[in-house]
């Protein structure tokens, strides 16, 4: 693990707290709504005038119908206008990465179609975003890691990379989490942790679901060392997890 973030699920007074007991980062979860546009600068300003000038910050842009392999220029227009609004918060903020959905939904598209479409998309993202912002593409709905293997490797950019969200592995997709890391290797770049019993997104704390944590969290050091690692539970287990990493060797105590 490069370092443990907070996801802080739009509530920053809460989980800012715990990010200044524990010296931990932040992933910054408010501007997910994109209806939200037009209340961006007082989203803005509420997250300037809490956040610790010295603290990490990441960014989870908005997601909701976006697509950006689609075949529809529409889609893809609409795409590239929120993850172009994602990039300019995350500058204004100092974020290090931006977390973004790829909209890939198994068996609507032909996959290596999709990757062809991704890859034009991001080349085109990154001729128009210089900067040292990394792009990571999370899971949700897809099967297995094909997609994101076959767009990073074929985009071959160091400011693209993978968010693996071990839950939505776990409870989404026809692929074990442990598979997940062992095929994607060092493209993660960054992880959504939480637990789950297998069946739905329940963002629970670690050790409250059925999955075997420790053999995931191993794994993810193991294949891929340099990842950032994100709490994204629920607020209310979040403590304990963080007490978990501490007592189980993964988080040192003085982090």
């Amino acid at each position: 693990m490069k370092s443990l973030v907070l996801c802080d699920d739009c509530q920053c007074e809460k989980v800012i707290k715990l990010c200044k007991k524990y010296t931990l980062g932040i992933e910054i979860q408010g501007f997910y709504n994109p209806n939200d546009v037009n209340i961006k600068e007082e989203i803005l300003t509420r997250y300037k005038n809490i956040l610790p000038d010295n603290i990490e910050k990441h960014l989870h842009a908005p997601f909701w119908d976006l697509c950006l392999g689609s075949a529809n220029d529409r889609i893809k227009d609409v795409t590239e206008f929120y993850f172009d609004y994602a990039y300019k918060i995350a500058e204004e903020l100092n974020c290090s990465t931006i977390t973004v959905h790829q909209g890939y939904v198994p068996n609507t598209s032909h996959i290596n179609a999709w990757i062809k479409r991704s890859i034009v998309y991001w080349k085109n993202f990154f001729e128009m975003h210089n900067g040292n912002i990394v792009m990571c593409m999370e899971n949700l709905c897809e099967y297995d890691p094909q997609t994101f293997i076959g767009i990073v490797d074929g985009l071959n950019n160091n400011k693209l990379g993978v968010n693996l969200d071990i839950g939505h592995a776990n409870c989404n997709s026809q692929t074990p989490p442990l598979l997940w890391i062992r095929q994607l290797g060092d493209r993660i770049k960054y992880v959504h942790i939480h637990d789950n019993f297998g069946e739905n997104d329940d963002h629970l704390g670690i050790g409250k679901g059925s999955m075997n944590m420790a053999e995931i969290l191993n794994a993810l050091n193991e294949y891929a060392p340099e990842a950032t690692w994100a709490l994204e539970c629920n607020t209310d287990q979040m403590e304990d997890s963080i007490k978990y990493l501490i007592n189980e060797g993964f988080l040192s105590r003085h982090n």
